[in-house]
């Protein structure tokens, strides 16, 4: 997509909601239909992510005098060792992942949710963006308070998670297209 359509395509209120839900929408259905594999995916590209990440830490102490620091080796030498972990034993892995998907989903929630009261004031739909943040908060504390629940239903979890805040997002997405309709018919 060249820049100036992504900005023509973005002109329009709603339109990063609308794109934003569909892509959820997709994704949820993806790990439906395909748990084991999701599942599997999540944690070999986890333990690629942070063998990169943590030789390029290594790296930066090298090649970077002016930025030395002892921590920057030890957190990549950390992150070198998890990833061939994740690699090496997927399965200790996959409880791990949960957890840090249940804090991501937690954070994101509580965002989402102090978005949707500032927004209060001035945007009608703001209820539909508290209730994604309470469903997003909601899904954190259930995956973080149950790490028994196995990656194959923290993956049925998230798909439904995923399909549910995409329908939630397209409505809001509709929503604002909505209020920008009406604000443009009576000049406001």
């Amino acid at each position: 997509m060249s820049d100036t359509t992504g900005r023509r395509m973005f002109t329009t209120p709603g339109t990063a909601l609308l794109v934003r839900g569909a892509l959820a929408i997709v994704f949820g259905l993806l790990v439906l239909v395909l748990p084991s594999a999701t599942a599997f995916a999540v944690v070999v590209v986890f333990g690629f992510f942070a063998i990169i990440d943590g030789i390029t830490s290594v790296a930066h102490y090298f090649y970077d005098p002016a930025g030395r620091s002892r921590w920057s080796v030890v957190g990549g030498f950390i992150s070198i060792a998890a990833g061939i972990l994740a690699i090496a034993w997927p399965g200790i892995t996959a409880a791990v992942i949960g957890v840090i998907i249940g804090l991501w989903a937690l954070v994101l929630g509580i965002s989402q949710i102090i978005l949707a009261l500032a927004a209060r004031s001035f945007i009608r739909s703001w209820g539909l963006w508290l209730l994604t943040g309470l469903i997003t908060t909601v899904f954190g504390i259930v995956v973080l308070v149950n790490p028994g629940i196995g990656l194959l239903g923290l993956m049925g979890m998230l798909s439904a998670f995923a399909i549910l805040t995409g329908l939630l997002l397209i409505a809001s997405g509709i929503g604002l297209r909505k209020l920008a309709t009406t604000q443009r018919l009576y000049g406001h």
